[in-house]
């Protein structure tokens, strides 16, 4: 698969995911459109720093993931605080963030 491919589907899966959990947390509306907004500010990145860790330095997978997640949830959060009306962002956030990362990790453990 090629690179940019990768990259749209990674991000495409990570909006199928994070939305609905953020319709689970009574986002509606213009919020929805800065759910779809913070992931497009962090998905790609995250995915690009993360191939550049693993490639080019010594750094642990976990590590790389540990704080790059982290980085995209802090990211995300404040996107959500300031421009949408979620009542708990950093928890809509952590959760999207979650469930996003978690069934990535399924997908590439079990299909790749």
């Amino acid at each position: 698969m090629s690179w940019p491919l990768s990259l749209v589907l990674a991000l495409l899966l990570t909006e199928a995911i994070e939305i609905p959990v953020c319709l689970l947390w009574g986002m509606r509306g213009r919020d929805l459109l800065f759910v779809l907004l913070a992931n497009l500010l962090t998905n790609p990145v995250v995915n690009v720093l993360y191939a550049l860790a693993y490639l080019y330095t010594p750094i642990p997978r976990a590590v790389s993931i540990a704080v790059l997640e982290i980085a995209a949830v802090v990211t995300e959060w404040l996107v959500y605080r300031s421009a949408t009306d979620a009542k708990r962002p950093f928890l809509v956030s952590l959760t999207a963030n979650a469930a996003s990362y978690g069934a990535g990790l399924l997908i590439t453990t079990f299909l790749f």
